[in-house]
């Protein structure tokens, strides 16, 4: 399994972000270009690293989500606020899933100047696996089963000495 391919899906479900996603795509291919900043276009960068800190789970990832504008709409920069809590909906923070778990970890309170002719924001998210024990304990918690006498009697077979017919048999659950 691919957390970053799993995660990515989740993120592009949501319209607006794809929207900015393929806006960034386009700012890379046309060379980042300024002049197209300039004009009123707005994108989502995404970073990923490997989550190395010391609490951090084995292959965990950070996430790290830029929400950019062109400088001249600064006044408007409440919209960056807006995308990335729309960023925040489309994962699932708090919540386990069966692959992984989220975590926002840290946002910026403050816009920032990328030099580029944008100004942005950040969040950033701690991703891990689902831990084995998680599947296990799926597992463990299935009620043990009783249908013995039900199963012999259904016709169920079993190797001889196995399975006592008597009332005092050892039990395989």
């Amino acid at each position: 399994m691919d957390i970053r391919f799993d995660v990515f899906n989740l993120i592009f479900r949501d319209a607006l972000l794809r929207a900015l996603l393929v806006n960034h795509a386009n700012r890379i291919d046309s060379g980042h270009a300024s002049e197209r900043a300039a004009a009123g276009m707005c994108y989502v960068a995404l970073r990923w690293a490997d989550n190395d800190g010391a609490r951090a789970a084995e292959g965990s990832q950070l996430l790290t989500a830029q929400a950019h504008m062109p400088r001249h709409r600064s006044d408007d920069h409440v919209y960056l606020d807006v995308v990335l809590e729309r960023l925040r909906a489309a994962l699932p923070v708090g919540a386990a899933s069966d692959s992984f778990t989220i975590r926002c970890r840290e946002s910026s309170q403050e816009v920032m100047d990328s030099g580029a002719g944008t100004i942005f924001k950040t969040t950033t998210f701690e991703i891990a696996p689902a831990s084995p024990q998680r599947a296990g304990r799926i597992l463990l918690d299935l009620p043990s089963w009783t249908g013995r006498a039900e199963a012999l009697a259904a016709g169920v077979t079993t190797p001889r000495g196995l399975v006592a017919a008597g009332p005092g048999s050892p039990s395989l659950n």
